[in-house]
């Protein structure tokens, strides 16, 4: 009997040795896609909150920052389409940016001598941050 007070004696002493140890998380602040902030308090709870105030990004600015990620082949996006536009049997329709509610659309058309249209399209977020849209966007964007 002493033998399993000793055991149980020694595990409280073992929890309570290592939960002192354990470091409690501070609140986690983050940005979800569309620029809104969100902070997550160390109680499991969630809030918004404005710690990310929009970027007053232009088209220019946006084509810039598609052009300039990096590319899941190596370089960035820009250099990748560039060398498939080098390609005899790809004409190349260029950068198209559209403006959206919650930023811009940059698009780059490419097509093929079968008039096969090929389209690479990104979102660019108020903020700044950039998500593929279709497929093609999504195989040559490093994540």
């Amino acid at each position: 009997m002493s033998k399993y007070i000793s055991v149980i004696i020694l595990s409280i002493s073992f929890t309570y040795i290592i939960s002192s140890t354990i470091s409690y998380a501070d609140d986690i602040s983050a940005a979800t896609e569309d620029g809104r902030g969100v902070i997550l308090h160390d109680d499991g709870t969630w809030e918004f909150a404005d710690f990310e105030k929009p970027v007053e990004l232009n088209a220019e600015q946006a084509e810039a920052f598609v052009k300039n990620l990096p590319c899941s082949r190596g370089g960035t996006v820009s250099q990748f389409l560039a060398k498939k536009v080098e390609i005899p049997s790809i004409e190349d329709l260029g950068w198209h940016v559209l403006p959206k509610e919650d930023g811009f659309e940059v698009e780059r058309l490419l097509l093929t001598r079968q008039k096969i249209e090929s389209k690479y399209i990104w979102h660019v977020y108020k903020t700044g941050k950039v998500k593929p849209v279709n497929g093609k966007a999504i195989g040559i964007t490093k994540e």
